[in-house]
């Protein structure tokens, strides 16, 4: 049904590999995904699919949920290839590849008006990022937008973190997400910072209108300047003996706290 691969000096094989640059993804504009739940999420929301590499196994196994979407992808003209389980073996980041990956060009996000953000200041750790958009999409906010030294969201690490939730609500990568935050308060959003000197998330007043909620660089927070800009510093209590929680746990209890003030 679909041509095969049989060498790992395959030309297409090749690109794949260079994508897990992040500068050969900003040069090509694309990026990759590998998994049968990022397939099926990416292909419901109908993207427009540049190449797909499966094993004969994988089709065999996911015929039924999948061969619908195949068929209607090949009939757009989508390069669709079976690659022996061996060489797929050599492109894949999975220490037990599922059988499946594919190229799609960068996700294209015009600018529009949102009333609750998760801002993400230096947030390195690609998991915490992909953790992080996947609650922020669970709980309802609007958008995700990242500073330029937080993990790019295409990284194989990021996408899988979030669980398809990138291809669910816009994320933006700005160049200074100090001056983003300064753009969100003249439009009179309420900024909300995580600090270990702010007031206890317990004890918080409840919050009325749109607003936007920072999340710091996992070892120094956020920075002095953005803390400046926040209009509310809060912090989760410690009851035990640890020192602080994972960002990512963090902003799950921060956004889910703020979900009872959503009208």
């Amino acid at each position: 049904m679909f041509p095969e691969i049989t060498s790992k000096n395959n030309e297409q094989l090749k690109y794949l590999r260079k994508l897990s640059s992040k500068s050969f993804r900003d040069a090509e504009g694309t990026f990759a995904i590998e998994g049968t739940k990022l397939f099926l999420e990416a292909a419901k929301k109908q993207l427009p699919f540049k190449q797909i590499f499966i094993t004969s196994a994988w089709l065999e196994v996911n015929a039924a949920l999948s061969s619908d979407y195949l068929i209607r992808l090949a009939q757009k003209d989508v390069t669709i290839a079976i690659v022996n389980s061996a060489i797929f073996s050599s492109v894949s980041s999975l220490q037990k590849p599922e059988g499946i990956i594919c190229v799609l060009p960068k996700i294209s996000v015009p600018p529009g008006t949102f009333k609750r953000h998760v801002l993400l200041e230096d947030v390195q750790d690609p998991y915490n990022v992909g953790t992080i958009i996947r609650t922020a999409d669970a709980a309802g906010f609007d958008c995700v937008v990242t500073s330029a030294k937080t993990a790019d969201i295409y990284n194989e690490k990021v996408l899988r973190g979030s669980m398809g939730s990138v291809f669910h609500l816009p994320i933006y990568q700005v160049e200074s997400l100090l001056d983003y935050v300064k753009q969100l308060k003249d439009q009179s959003i309420t900024i909300v910072g995580t600090s270990l000197t702010g007031s206890s998330l317990w004890e918080r007043e409840s919050l009325t209108g749109s607003l936007a909620v920072v999340m710091g660089n996992e070892s120094q927070g956020m920075s002095e300047k953005m803390s400046q800009c926040c209009d509310l510093l809060l912090k989760i209590p410690i009851l035990g003996q640890a020192e602080s929680l994972n960002v990512a746990t963090a902003a799950g209890i921060i956004m889910y706290d703020l979900v009872r003030d959503f009208k």
